[in-house]
């Protein structure tokens, strides 16, 4: 017998001898029922990120500057590389210069439209008054055309040499290399010396907004997933903590071996402690129900020799609570209902009465005081 419940069945048994001297415990309890539970099927996968980047160079350089080491966490937009631009920033300039030099061409060719157009409106102004003849006419009308066209590829000069321009502005700006999201660093794959082509790795990382789940589902038990309104409890071997995740996607192509699905489970992770490549345990129903035990999460306690809980003991001389016993249970983590988790029957009885409020700082040997029984929610008892 659990060395706890052996000191708490003894300290019961003392209890009507010693209760008038102790201070009351305020408690609320809650009893072990009897319920119909869905069968449950534990499968196993790992963490992923729902994001996983491998950063590389756009162009070619040689590596000045490197901010982050693995491990870092990273904002977006963030500089994570710096490469040697002085090559980009003069092909830069030199664009410039081009353009400035191309556009005082468009401004020198509009210019001598302007003048065609006026000799040729003169042309034929005497052309109307018979003081010009047709061939005065057609080479105007031709100098004018000619003055158009060259103004024409003058502009046409120009929008290349913007669009050089704005190339040779986009690789310098390349020459940078910033974090496209919120991120931790993987690894690196390059040094501050190193030379960078243009494609060349930089950076691995991972998103740090959104993690989840992959574990892998047999075919038989699809269906029940897809019906279970997506919600899945996940524990995460790590730190044998169990999370609430919700299913995103049934990956529609099965092992051809092993006949598993690769399933999605989206988790919650507000402290931003899971990592990828953790494993994991998914608990997914497989359509069976089955009668079985269950407690209020609230009741149980933990020590070195495991989780109990304290169980309300009946008074011999009345029908109300009298003392408490520590009873060891074993939670069957295959299940879980809410606020309530399935416990291997044997250990309590159905309708036993469990401290589920009050219960952090008990001794066996208190009285009790009944604050509130889920049983009977609206009746208050004062027991000693």
């Amino acid at each position: 017998m659990h060395l706890l419940t052996r000191l708490f069945v003894v300290a019961a048994l003392c209890l009507s001898s010693v209760a008038s001297a102790q201070p009351m415990a305020k408690v609320v309890l809650d009893p072990a029922r009897i319920e119909q539970i869905e069968n449950r099927r534990r499968v196993t996968g790992e963490l992923r990120a729902v994001q996983r980047s491998h950063l590389a160079s756009r162009e070619e350089g040689l590596v000045l500057e490197l901010s982050a080491r693995p491990g870092d966490t990273i904002e977006k937009g963030q500089v994570i590389t710096r490469l040697d631009d002085d090559r980009a920033r003069l092909a830069v300039t030199t664009s410039e210069a081009r353009l400035a030099a191309l556009e005082a061409t468009v401004e020198e060719r509009q210019a001598a439209v302007d003048r065609a157009r006026v000799e040729y409106e003169r042309v034929d102004s005497l052309r109307e008054q018979a003081s010009a003849s047709t061939q005065e006419l057609e080479d105007a009308e031709l100098a004018l055309t000619a003055a158009e066209a060259r103004l024409s590829r003058a502009r046409a000069d120009v929008a290349a040499a913007e669009a050089e321009l704005a190339l040779d502005r986009q690789r310098l700006e390349d020459m940078t290399i910033r974090a496209p999201f919120d991120a931790k660093v993987i690894a690196l794959h390059t040094e501050v010396g190193q030379w960078l082509n243009r494609g060349s790795e930089v950076i691995e990382i991972y998103a740090t907004d959104a993690i989840e789940a992959w574990v892998d589902v047999p075919e038989t038990a699809i269906k029940h997933i897809q019906s279970s309104g997506g919600s899945v409890r996940v524990n995460v071997h790590a730190f044998d903590e169990e999370f609430v995740g919700a299913i995103s996607q049934i990956v529609p192509a099965a092992d051809p071996l092993s006949r598993l699905f690769p399933v999605r489970i989206a988790i919650p992770d507000p402290e931003k402690k899971l990592r990828p490549g953790m494993s994991v345990s998914a608990f997914i129903p497989i359509g069976e129900e089955h009668e079985m035990l269950t407690i209020s999460k609230d009741a149980i306690l933990r020590d070195d020799a495991g989780e109990y809980v304290y169980m309300a003991v009946p008074n011999e001389r009345s029908p109300e609570p009298g003392g408490l016993m520590g009873v060891p249970v074993r939670i069957n983590r295959l299940f879980g209902i809410g606020d309530r988790v399935v416990i291997r029957q044997g250990s309590l009885p159905p309708g036993a009465q469990l401290v589920i409020e009050g219960n952090e700082r008990m001794y066996p040997t208190q009285p009790l005081r009944i604050v509130s029984d889920q049983t009977n929610p609206s009746g208050q008892t004062d027991q000693g």
